[in-house]
């Protein structure tokens, strides 16, 4: 608990809401559909079948399974670690975000997904919304698992129910542990609308370069990560080796 307070974790927090927030409106407006989180997909997929659009209902029931199968094989790889008695690592996941969202700005550049913006109606806007959901539920699993739930930084919707059941917490059963974690929360929910905000801005722009604003974020990200993890590494084998010599 304390590791995920500390100041310079917390604006790694925030970085990847602000992460969240800029894809899932950059989903919005390429396809039409939200990506980081999976709960409108029931309503689209009833809209559709009621439609008759039974294609686009089989688009809305299997896009949720990659954020799925994105969350699966996040906590594979640390279930994997753990197992192990080993510290987590995050910039082998990180890294594969990056590229997938790199991968997506130069392919959409090219035209694979057809215009920016237009509705969703065929295997190409799919294949992007398949490719965020899974992007998105990598990352939420990663942080999520990490944190013990506290961490949510894809969705405001269990960070909205943490951050009230907190705040009961806090001020009804005088609990101040939840002083700083709901101090988190706030600023994870303050930067996921910020991100929202931005990508309004910069996908209407840049279109689908825009994709390489969560690329560079992942990547710094993962690499902050790496970079403080063999630190930490450095410091404990220190001083290791000076009780070793005592």
């Amino acid at each position: 608990m304390d590791v995920i307070l500390l100041p310079q974790n917390r604006y790694t927090w925030m970085l990847l809401a602000f992460q969240g927030g800029f894809i899932n409106v950059g989903g919005l407006l390429c396809v039409h559909v939200f990506v980081s989180h999976v709960t409108g997909y029931a309503a689209h997929l009833a809209l559709t079948v009621y439609d008759h659009q039974y294609l686009h209902g089989i688009y809305f029931l299997t896009v949720p399974m990659f954020f799925l199968l994105g969350s699966v094989f996040s906590g594979a790889m640390s279930e994997r670690r753990a197992i192990q008695n080993k510290p987590p690592v995050y910039i082998h996941i990180l890294l594969f975000l990056s590229l997938s969202f790199a991968g997506l700005s130069v392919v959409g550049t090219w035209g694979f997904f057809g215009m920016f913006g237009k509705p969703l109606h065929d295997f190409h806007g799919y294949t992007l919304l398949c490719i965020l959901a899974f992007a998105c539920g990598s990352q939420n699993a990663l942080f999520t698992n990490y944190s013990n739930s506290i961490i949510r930084t894809t969705h405001l919707t269990g960070l909205t129910t943490d951050l009230g059941i907190g705040l009961a917490k806090y001020f009804i059963g005088k609990k101040q542990s939840e002083k700083k974690i709901n101090r988190i929360r706030i600023e994870l929910i303050c930067t996921f609308i910020l991100g929202s905000i931005v990508g309004a801005y910069l996908f209407p722009a840049f279109e689908f370069y825009a994709f390489l604003i969560p690329c560079a974020i992942s990547l710094t990200v993962g690499w902050g990560l790496f970079v403080s993890r063999k630190k930490l590494q450095l410091q404990q084998a220190s001083h290791n080796f000076s009780r070793s010599q005592k």
